[in-house]
């Protein structure tokens, strides 16, 4: 991953003008340019800005003091270090100074898009539902890595509480979340409901933001729905919802099969890499971890239907903001395999390579249904 990031900042370098690559001058400053020139934000969501001093001929200059200042920290505030956050509704004005020359950009905060506190009157599908307003860390089946991964105020939807999961620089596992329900293999693996149903369609959805300084694509595990089918956690199928190394900005859906078509369970335990089978993947069509995308919540949702037995009519269906995004149809996922359904759910922070800086992607309002959820 480490050299891939290395290219891409290599052919970004390339793309630039020669003008835009600051350079160590006595040259004074005679102008100032600032982007984004404009913005528009949600509370909570956050860009970093670029500022960069010229000198007459344009030439960026390097190692030059540079002031921000908002009109109206109330809307919108910015750190000494060009970080804009939005707060609440309304519009303001960016200030960036050097040497005497400014530039302004105007920002306008939007009023929050979907609902931060759902949980106290949850739909009759839904499964599980935690919007992090109230601690429900205890209700999980498993959570895990609570030094990295935390519930937090102020760091969730619109301000509200959420989850932060914070990498240090060469930091694999940030924690996890995992929910179970409906029928599973034994009593230990704590389903939150009855554990008695087997489902065969099931929903998820989580919002989720990327720090505005993050790099690295998507750092690979994010969600993953799957049948646990043993004592052993044998996995009969497994829905993924993670990031690749290549493309590096897309979210990828992959689904496996730890089946035979005749319905005999191959996998013997988790990960059985050997005896599970990879049957398709596709992408996202928004590159959530590029830097126009990253600092901004965004809504997740994915389906994961089983096949009827013997038949390849399974699908696996991913949503962003509403909108559809990927689809996989045509799916044998679990042959003639009937014992158990979709019974786990999980949120993971799992980076394969490890982080390459220090950063923070946070969750809220995890929902799991059997019918669609949707983003409002």
């Amino acid at each position: 991953m480490r050299l891939r990031i290395l290219l891409a900042v290599a052919m970004l370098a390339a793309a630039c003008s020669s003008a835009d690559v600051p350079i160590r001058s006595d040259a004074p400053v005679a102008a100032l340019t600032l982007t984004p020139p404009a913005v528009t934000l949600r509370a909570s969501e956050s860009v970093l800005l670029v500022a960069l001093p010229r000198d007459a001929h344009g030439q960026a200059l390097a190692e030059r003091g540079l002031t921000f200042t908002s009109s109206n920290p109330a809307v919108a505030y910015v750190s000494p270090d060009g970080v804009l956050t939005a707060v609440t509704p309304g519009t303001t004005q960016i200030l960036a100074a050097s040497e005497g020359k400014t530039a302004t950009m105007a920002v306008t905060v939007e009023p929050l898009a979907w609902n931060p506190v759902e949980c106290t009157q949850p739909k009759p599908a839904w499964i599980w539902c935690d919007d992090f307003e109230q601690d429900r860390l205890k209700r999980y089946s498993d959570f895990g890595s609570r030094d990295s991964f935390e519930r937090l105020p102020g760091v969730g939807y619109g301000g509200s509480h959420g989850m932060r999961a914070h990498f240090d620089t060469g930091q694999v596992n940030a924690g996890f979340l995992h929910v179970r329900f409906g029928k599973v293999p034994a009593p230990d693996f704590r389903p939150v409901d009855d554990g008695r149903t087997i489902y065969r369609d099931i929903y998820w959805r989580v919002f989720v933001k990327y720090s505005p300084r993050w790099i690295g694509g998507g750092g690979n595990k994010m969600s993953r729905a799957q049948s646990l089918a043993s004592q052993d956690w044998a996995q009969a199928m497994i829905a993924h919802v993670w990031s690749p190394d290549d493309p590096l900005d897309n979210l990828w859906l992959e689904p496996a099969s730890g089946v035979g078509f005749r319905g005999r369970l191959l996998t013997e335990y988790y990960n059985d890499f050997a005896n599970l089978d990879f049957v398709g993947r596709t992408w996202s069509k928004t590159p959530l971890f590029d830097s126009e995308h990253i600092g901004r919540w965004y809504c997740v949702e994915a389906r994961a239907r089983l096949n009827d037995p013997g038949r390849g009519n399974g699908a696996f269906e991913l949503w962003i903001n509403d909108r559809p995004e990927a689809r996989l149809s045509g799916l044998g996922w679990m042959g003639r395999f009937t014992e158990y359904g979709i019974n786990a759910v999980y949120i993971e922070n799992y980076w394969n390579s490890g982080s390459p800086q220090p950063q923070d992607r946070y969750f809220d309002n995890f929902v799991i249904s059997t019918e669609r959820i949707g983003c409002r």
